[in-house]
């Protein structure tokens, strides 16, 4: 599942930092974990099969902040 598939158009950004450093359309699972809560797992949806293992990142649902809560 992306955000594109969720029927959001992809954020266009235009930053200096963007290009210093490779970008990779992303993709993510949710899955519930117990009956605690849910892990959210990101990882580059055109990794290579070599890297697939270690190209993710997994957070809790405790993990996360509301962005206004940032801001």
């Amino acid at each position: 599942m992306s955000s594109a598939d969720e029927g959001e158009p992809p954020a266009a950004l235009d930053s200096p930092a963007l290009d210093r450093w490779p970008t990779y359309p992303l993709d993510h699972t949710i899955e519930a974990v117990g009956s605690d809560g849910e892990q959210c797992t990101i990882y580059p949806s055109n990794v290579d099969e070599e890297s697939e293992l270690t190209a993710w990142i997994t957070a809790k649902d405790d993990s996360f902040v509301a962005i206004d809560e940032i801001q």
